[in-house]
């Protein structure tokens, strides 16, 4: 299935859930854990991470959530103060092997703030297409995951075939055990 979005975005909000899913996890404490889940997905400029640009994307993570779990118009002002705080000035660049795409911010801008910008540039697209209810959290009361709904109808509710089997076997025994 093939939305109706730039793979480049699509991606951009993959990325930014698995770091919030993660650092909920307690698998990103540290500047190495950062670079490594940055170098997995890709994100440029984050090889010489410190410890305090872990410190600063950790910080910036709760306005992530909040643009995940936002509706429509509280998104669009989160967004707006992303921009405005980061100073961002979006621009076309070409480099490596991807073609013309938008990065928020020039090179050599904080890391935590290249992070931030990149996911809230993938929100104004959302905005604009009033598609912000794509951005979920797992329907297993167990799990509260984020995830990006890629289905045709919006209807996807679990993070993952485990979280979907694990609430349907529940449902199965709570009907089993009331015959």
């Amino acid at each position: 299935m093939s939305l109706p979005y730039p793979r480049e975005l699509v991606r951009s909000l993959e990325f930014i859930a698995e770091v919030c899913n993660r650092r909920r996890a307690g698998e990103l404490e540290s500047a190495a854990s950062l670079r490594a889940i940055c170098a997995e997905w890709g994100f440029p400029g984050t090889s010489g991470a410190t410890r305090a640009d872990a410190d600063a994307t950790w910080a910036h993570l709760d306005i992530v959530e909040r643009l995940w779990d936002g509706d429509r118009d509280a998104v669009a002002t989160l967004v707006n103060r992303v921009f405005r705080e980061a100073e961002a000035r979006p621009h076309l660049v070409r480099h490596d092997d991807h073609d013309w795409h938008l990065h928020g911010l020039p090179a050599g801008a904080p890391i935590a703030d290249a992070i931030v910008v990149d996911a809230a540039m993938a929100f104004v697209d959302l905005v604009r297409a009033d598609d912000t209810a794509r951005c979920k959290r797992c329907g297993d009361s167990r799990c509260d995951r984020m995830f990006f709904d890629q289905s045709r109808n919006r209807s996807r509710r679990f993070c993952s075939t485990t979280c979907q089997s694990r609430t349907n076997v529940a449902a199965f025994r709570a009907r089993a055990s009331s015959v």
